[in-house]
């Protein structure tokens, strides 16, 4: 599960997605990731970008993509493909190599929904005989 806001660029996500290259042929440069909110359908409102790597080893791939464009919060799907393009956003293309994982997202809106108590907690005191 990863935790995004809606509504925001650069957002880092941090995924293992270095251990789906085992299972293709082909090998990929670069990841595709559609989000997809669900909202009581199979299709929605979704977006599909072509996430920048900034990091990448067998356990762990760090990636920054955005939010921007998607406003309701929620539960959303995602998708991570491997591709040979850095300008395409369609998993039906050529270049796609394959689906490395999927998974669920929930977009927070940065709602505040409890205020933090400011009060003042006098020490204990010790009596000792």
């Amino acid at each position: 599960m990863i935790y995004l806001f809606t509504n925001q660029a650069n957002q880092l996500a941090f995924l293992s997605l270095d251990e789906a290259r085992q299972y293709f042929a082909t090998p990929f440069t670069d990841y595709l990731i559609v989000l997809t909110h669900e909202e009581n359908s199979t299709t929605g409102t979704y977006l599909a970008q072509v996430a920048n790597i900034l990091s990448e080893s067998v356990r762990i791939t760090q990636l920054q993509i955005t939010t921007v464009g998607l406003t309701l919060a929620g539960r959303y799907r995602y998708e991570v493909y491997g591709q040979n393009s850095n300008s395409n956003v369609n998993p039906a293309n050529a270049s796609v190599v394959g689906l490395c994982q999927r998974g669920y997202a929930v977009l927070n809106d940065n709602t505040t929904w409890f205020d933090v108590p400011t009060d003042t907690i006098a020490n204990d005191i010790i009596y000792e005989p």
